[in-house]
């Protein structure tokens, strides 16, 4: 194994220290040439989630980092469930090594209004999932901030515990322990259902260390044949998926069926947003569902909430095998997207990488993107120049500052893509970024 490659693993460590130190020797062999950083068509990727929810990969913040600017991305952005763990680990990585990031929160939200419509949750009337953009700052202990993502965090547990009881006596002899089995998967304990399956599958591997008789297990608890097991079970991916599928999501022993209790109101959760000088984003899966079927009513909906951006996953509307639901998607897709353009709303879009097979970056190239492109790119810049200002001297896109010398979100838009496109990610660009006047940065950036 070459150094370089151990150190890569060491990014993914547990241990916060050790891969802040394999961060640094990596970017010192970049500085000094010994690893070369590839030229290539502009692209980015908003929506990587890391191990601190769960990353397919098992990638840290860091490594997330690396990865991108070892494959000459021109942007990326950290997305995590119920946490902002990556928040601070992400953008010092950015800043070490020259690469533009931001980072964001995901989570899921209570909507009475479409109580009876889907929107981007299948199967779950009036729970979407939602997400805050551009945050520079965790919320300090005490202020109605912490104690919405304090409540956040408990509810994921609570419902993870849940979960776990139900499934355990489903699948007795295979029985898994929150904090003995889960906790240990995770950095910050944090698990999701991903990691709550792996939790299952190892224990499976211990208790039935003969395949045919994981098979066998599996087979009968999942109601799948055997044949069909045999070529799942080499397969982790593929047989976790299934898992989840069959006992945690929709109609499986696990499956909580949300309610109005479980989730925050879309106005608490802007409120956390907004005090940490984040953006609130609207998540949109496909346009097939009721509640996306006017994107028109869902987009102003969003506006009259003081919801002005949204974010995206492309890759599901084009890259899709059956031609018809292709081309029905990819429309549907093209038509939000120029609705947004029209509206002036920003659209982050990146591939999540909480599953395997997913793409570390989007082919923005192919014909379903190339048109969409640009304006995709606009809206990075857009978070871009967010992040720098609200990081450096909180004058972000949402701040009182910005609203003030730009009512008008196109003119908002248009100063934010400015700094963005200008300002370099490093530390001493951001400190003099923050030092600048208000007439200089409206005469540098303004027009």
């Amino acid at each position: 194994m070459t150094q370089q490659k151990e150190l890569e693993q060491k990014l993914d460590s547990f241990d916060r220290e050790e891969r802040r130190s394999a961060f640094l020797e990596l970017s010192r062999f970049v500085q000094e040439g010994q690893i070369r950083v590839p030229e290539v068509p502009f692209r980015v990727n908003l929506h990587f989630h890391t191990f601190f929810s769960y990353n397919a990969l098992g990638y840290s913040p860091l490594h997330i980092v690396w990865q991108a600017k070892c494959e000459g991305l021109g942007m990326a952005a950290s997305v995590d469930f119920d946490v902002l763990d990556a928040v601070e680990e992400f953008q010092w990585g950015g800043l070490e090594v020259s690469l533009p990031v931001s980072s964001g929160l995901e989570t899921r939200i209570h909507l009475p209004e479409f109580q009876e419509e889907e929107l981007n949750s299948p199967g779950e009337p009036g729970v979407a999932y939602y997400m805050g953009y551009g945050f520079t700052r965790i919320p300090e202990e005490g202020n109605q901030a912490a104690e919405t993502a304090t409540f956040l965090k408990e509810t994921a547990h609570k419902r993870n515990k849940t979960v776990i009881k139900r499934v355990n006596a489903y699948l007795d002899p295979v029985m898994v322990d929150e904090v003995e089995n889960v906790f240990p998967l995770t950095p910050s304990q944090n698990p999701t259902e991903r990691h709550i399956v792996m939790a299952y599958l190892s224990k499976a591997e211990n208790m039935y260390p003969s395949e045919e008789e994981r098979v066998a297990f599996w087979a009968e608890k999942l109601a799948v044949p055997v044949t069909t097991m045999k070529s799942l079970i080499t397969n982790h991916s593929q047989l976790a998926d299934v898992v989840r599928m069959k006992l945690i999501k929709k109609g499986g022993i696990g499956y909580m069926k949300p309610d109005a209790g479980e989730f925050p109101t879309l106005k608490r959760v802007n409120a956390m947003i907004q005090e940490l000088g984040a953006l609130p984003s609207f998540g949109w899966l496909d346009g097939t569902s009721s509640g996306e079927s006017d994107p028109n009513r869902l987009l102003h909906f969003c506006l009259d909430r003081n919801v002005e951006t949204l974010f995206i996953v492309p890759d599901r509307n084009w890259n899709i095998s059956d031609p018809e639901e292709r081309r029905t998607k990819t429309q549907k897709l093209h038509t939000l997207v120029e609705l947004a353009r029209s509206l002036d709303m920003p659209v982050f879009a990146g591939t999540e990488l909480n599953k395997h097979g997913q793409k570390f970056v989007d082919e923005f190239e192919s014909p379903a993107l190339v048109s969409l492109a640009p304006y995709l790119f606009e809206s990075a810049w857009v978070l871009w120049g967010h992040t720098a200002l609200e990081r450096s001297s909180r004058r972000g896109w949402g701040s009182e500052w910005a609203r003030r010398a730009f009512p008008e979100r196109k003119h908002r838009n248009r100063f934010f893509a400015s700094v963005g496109r200008s300002v370099r990610a490093t530390h001493q660009a951001l400190k003099e970024l923050g030092e600048t006047s208000e007439k200089d940065l409206l005469s540098r950036y303004g027009q």
